[in-house]
């Protein structure tokens, strides 16, 4: 058999590798996933493969491969692989879809795309990739499929997307710059359409650079969800090469902030100003995080010179980093591409401390910890 004799092993310019832990409540939301990426088709220069497991539709998993349009414009599902019942929140099982999509679909450019339920960091039961009958993945274990699947600085993803709710954290981001390119992510909730993947296809197809196809995809997502009616949703698309700087803002920032809470006459005044700019603070539908940019504008307004010359840097070095973003909606509408994790109760703080660490370990972003802990402290012995 020659090299060319089997086109789904000739290298092409793009692939999408879309993974659908459907086995919950957005079961039929995957499935129409599926049928909008047959409206749109693979094509000569982009492979698609996808693996779903769904809640009552069948009995463990399938891998599909998106064809070309057909001599009447229809592109169809081919069945490639049916696979027993397996736990779509186990690493073992993206691990595996990974490597089966990499080596059937090779690309210069691959944009991975994991769907489903996601919470951020925070909930082990809903980290992303939520299977009903098992676990999540949290972001320490994704990395450690990428490693496994030697993904990584050599040989990174050009997207990485999260289709799921509350993703978009700057932390979130940060923790994969060494795995991929861009990342595409929602700061608040998603709707149980998620992405529009025609659209998605046709970015693919037809935009040439990735980072075009990336805010092609934000711009998609919103005009989809203008012309359905929904309301209070956002999408970005992250530049992870830059990341770095706006951490050690943020990390700056922090130790900025310890210093006005404890090098005070007044530390319970602070603190007060402190907490009520927290509230004023756009948040999200869980109440863990706030828009890091519209956070750092609010901490302007303390006129406190180097408290506004660290915030002020930490808004320059995230817009430098957000290549696209959109928010739609009154409740989002100070959203600006990232959030950061500024739990609103103490208990969420201590509940959720050790997972935090856990996502980059706290050389990363220590200033940033230091003054959640320093925060948080003031308010158990006000």
């Amino acid at each position: 058999m020659s090299k060319n004799s089997n086109c789904t092993q000739c290298k092409k310019a793009r692939s999408l590798l879309l993974y659908i832990a459907g086995d919950n409540d957005l079961s039929e939301a995957g499935l129409r996933d599926i049928s909008e990426l047959c409206e749109e088709g693979s094509s000569p220069s982009v492979h698609v493969g996808v693996e779903i497991d769904t809640r009552g539709e069948h009995s463990g998993s399938i891998r599909y491969e998106i064809t070309e349009p057909d001599f009447e414009g229809n592109a169809h599902r081919t069945v490639i692989e049916r696979l027993s019942e397996f736990d779509s929140g186990k690493p073992r099982t993206l691990m595996s879809f990974i490597n089966w999509g990499m080596k059937r679909y090779p690309a210069k450019e691959v944009a991975l795309v994991i769907g489903g339920h996601g919470d951020g960091f925070r909930n082990r039961r809903r980290s992303i990739a939520l299977d009903e009958g098992g676990s999540s993945l949290d972001m320490p274990e994704i990395e450690y499929v990428f490693k496994r699947c030697k993904i990584g600085r050599k040989n990174k993803l050009g997207i990485l997307g999260f289709d799921a709710c509350l993703m978009g954290m700057l932390e979130i981001a940060f923790h994969f710059s060494d795995y991929t390119r861009i990342l595409v992510v929602s700061q608040e909730v998603e709707p149980g359409d998620g992405w529009p993947y025609n659209k998605v296809l046709q970015h693919l197809k037809n935009s040439q650079s990735i980072e075009n196809v990336a805010k092609g995809i934000i711009d998609s997502y919103i005009r989809h969800y203008i012309k359905i009616a929904v309301t209070n949703v956002t999408q970005s698309a992250i530049d992870l090469k830059k990341t770095r700087h706006a951490m050690k803002a943020l990390s700056s920032l922090g130790y900025g902030l310890v210093d006005y809470l404890e090098n005070s006459n007044n530390n319970l005044k602070h603190l007060k100003r402190l907490q009520t700019l927290r509230q004023n603070t756009q948040g999200f539908s869980v109440a863990e995080y706030v828009d890091a940019i519209h956070f750092a504008e609010q901490l302007k307004m303390l006129q406190e010179t180097l408290i506004t010359k660290l915030a002020e840097r930490l808004i320059t070095t995230l817009k430098e980093c957000i290549l696209s973003y959109w928010n739609l909606g009154r409740e989002v509408k100070n959203a600006n591409g990232l959030s950061i994790w500024f739990p609103a109760a103490i208990f969420s703080h201590a509940v959720n401390r050790s997972r935090y660490l856990n996502l980059n370990g706290a050389k990363e972003f220590d200033g940033w910890i230091k003054f959640l802990d320093t925060y948080f402290g003031m308010q158990r012995i006000a």
